[in-house]
């Protein structure tokens, strides 16, 4: 039987290595005033501006919620945007910023009027990094592998994980034989989760999976994941299924957990939240692990913004 409040207590003592981009989420909000009498274009009065931060940010931020003491390398760039992230803290956070002076600070800035999401505006270079900033990132990685239990790639494809730098980085976490969890997004661009084949925990939807094996199909069978098993060249994978929850293949044992059933609010960092809390269980329990993940991934949907859950509300969730 699952042991989730087990499972719980442990996650105060897991050390983690993050790596990922830091999106700066900046929402303006506003209420209309009606429209410009030259042209269509809605007039709102400003009301106030709220900074998160986000992308693989938001993971660590949800990993530092449930208890993990974090080593989170990211990517800044030029501009007054870059103390943003420079300022994150916490108790047990140990922040390592690499800083690229030739490309800008990655910022989303969204704009909100009356509850109504109108515009948003990126600013971004999501080029690879230099061979220089990458030496400088696997130094800081050769330092922190002996203080840290797993790995977590949150590829937000912003350019701090170049492949030149994945392909040196998964020999030296593997080698140290440390667990490694990826998840890495598609969005607006092509799936790259080739890049990390060769024995991760690889983290995917199911648009992810379908692009890798277009005839993917989530079923308790092992056969069902040989084609993602064979290209991603692992035998641990997991689906997230959005309101069917999510699936777990871990050799020939599968595992699948409907999704919580919730009001959602604000879809906005459910992955994160997701892998935060998939990643913390570990893998001597899949099951356990996806019902805990499912559970906090549901409270993060009933928060506007990107907002953690707390970490009391999780053993309610999970129903542990």
């Amino acid at each position: 039987m699952t042991d989730l409040q087990g499972i719980l207590r442990k996650f105060d003592a897991v050390r983690v290595l993050l790596l990922g981009d830091t999106i700066l989420d900046i929402y303006t909000y506003g209420t209309a005033m009606g429209l410009s009498a030259e042209t269509p274009t809605i007039v709102a009065r400003r009301v106030e501006d709220r900074y998160s931060l986000g992308g693989a940010a938001l993971v660590c931020r949800n990993l530092l919620e449930l208890g993990a003491s974090v080593q989170f390398i990211t990517l800044v760039g030029a501009g007054p945007e870059a103390a943003h992230v420079r300022d994150f803290s916490a108790a047990k956070l140990k922040l390592l910023t690499v800083a690229d002076p030739a490309r800008p600070t990655t910022v989303k800035h969204r704009f909100w009027v009356d509850g109504y999401k109108l515009f948003q505006l990126d600013q971004r270079d999501d080029s690879p990094i230099s061979s220089a900033i990458a030496f400088e990132v696997l130094s800081l990685v050769q330092e922190a592998l002996s203080d840290i239990d797993l790995v977590v790639f949150s590829d937000y494809r912003h350019g701090l994980l170049s492949p030149d730098l994945v392909s040196a980085l998964l020999p030296l976490v593997h080698g140290a034989g440390k667990v490694v969890y990826v998840d890495s997004q598609v969005s607006q661009t092509v799936s790259n989760h080739k890049l990390y084949r060769g024995g991760c925990v690889m983290v995917l939807n199911l648009k992810e999976a379908r692009y890798i094996d277009p005839a993917f199909s989530p079923l308790a069978d092992p056969e069902a994941f040989a084609v993602l098993n064979r290209e991603l060249d692992t035998g641990r994978i997991v689906v997230k299924l959005g309101e069917e929850g999510a699936i777990f293949q871990n050799g020939t044992r599968i595992s699948r957990v409907p999704a919580n059933k919730v009001t959602v609010t604000d879809t906005t960092g459910a992955g994160d939240s997701f892998l935060s809390a998939l990643c913390l269980a570990g893998l001597d329990d899949p099951e356990g692990a996806l019902r805990l993940a499912n559970a906090w991934a549901g409270l993060s949907v009933q928060i506007h913004g990107t907002i953690p859950p707390k970490k009391e509300d999780l053993a309610r969730a999970a129903g542990a």
